[in-house]
């Protein structure tokens, strides 16, 4: 049992596990916790405690090289009776910032069964609209190299652009990679179809590695482990983009219904400090543009100063800003 539990942890530890086997190691951790017994303790307890876990975790993984592993001998400091009680408050302190020591990606998953289209938007700021029966497994924040996720149906993809962390599509064994563009993935068990609308994507399988660029298109095979480029692709860029707010061309369109659909696309909300901004006309496309660009730009077209607080935006005349 105990070599199991070993094995089990060492793979979450190197994220070789798979997204269940990862959620089971999460749920293993929460029920280790026995948080009411830890808020028994009083605040000197809880604050003495803190300290001297956090000081023997510290001197424990400070030598690990190869194989992380945490020996942590515990004393009878909390003058609580149970090692396990002490094992459980451990992990209920310490658990974020163990994660945070070993690089331990956290997982989520979105499932959109309902026939609509539900949409989704991860920390580095790449939208996904989920379609139809679909399932999408993602880290709750990205950490490391690459941006992964994994991809059960079909999905319209906006990615962030990051040359630096490429951002990586699991459909059974096909993998989509691609730097920051827009695209749709449709995923079933007998074929995966992907049509590019910006930027370029890399798809291969274990034999076939092809680069697809805006407007083409290409079918995985997986009984034959083939993937093909279309040669005169067909597919209607309005009908893929469907019940989503990627499309954010703008020709003479009231400043307030412009920033509605900004809202609603990044789920932020903006507040303009000069109403009279409200009726003027604005032609843009902001379409495949990060939210930052798409304040920057929509600034300059209205000679107007912002400020980016989280997911509260604020539109200011720039005499406003610097007085």
């Amino acid at each position: 049992m105990q070599e199991k539990f070993d094995k089990l942890i060492d793979g979450y530890l190197k994220d070789q596990l798979s997204f269940e086997e990862k959620n089971k190691v999460e749920m293993m951790l929460d029920y280790l916790t026995d948080s009411t017994a830890f808020d028994n303790l009083s605040k000197s307890e809880r604050d003495n405690s803190k300290k001297e876990v956090y000081k023997r975790l510290i001197e424990q993984i400070k030598p690990v090289k190869k194989r992380p592993a945490l020996i942590i001998r515990m004393y009878p400091f909390l003058k609580v009776a149970s090692c396990i009680l002490l094992f459980g408050v451990f992990i209920a302190v310490f658990q974020d910032k163990l994660k945070d020591v070993f690089n331990i990606q956290q997982y989520a998953s979105v499932k959109n069964s309902s026939g609509r289209i539900t949409k989704k938007i991860l920390s580095d700021g790449t939208i996904i609209w989920l379609k139809g029966n679909s399932k999408l497994d993602y880290p709750v924040k990205f950490k490391g190299a690459v941006r992964s996720v994994s991809l059960e149906g079909e999905a319209l993809f906006e990615v962030a652009k990051d040359a630096a962390h490429p951002f990586i599509i699991h459909c059974g064994i096909l993998t989509t990679r691609v730097l920051g563009t827009s695209f749709n993935i449709r995923h079933t068990n007998n074929k995966t179809e992907v049509n590019v609308l910006t930027g370029r994507v890399f798809l291969s399988s274990k034999n076939t590695t092809i680069t697809l660029r805006p407007y083409q298109k290409a079918v995985y095979l997986p009984l034959k482990n083939v993937i093909t480029k279309v040669v005169k692709p067909v597919f209607d860029v309005t009908a893929l983009t469907k019940g989503t707010e990627y499309d954010m061309l703008f020709n003479d369109v009231k400043v307030g219904d412009v920033l509605k659909r900004i809202e609603k696309k990044f789920g932020i909300s903006i507040t303009v400090k000069d109403s009279t901004i409200y009726n003027s006309l604005i032609t843009a496309d902001f379409t495949d543009q990060s939210l930052k660009n798409t304040i920057k730009m929509i600034s300059e077209a209205l000679n107007i100063d912002y400020e980016i607080n989280g997911n509260a935006i604020i539109l200011k005349d720039k005499h406003i800003l610097t007085n």
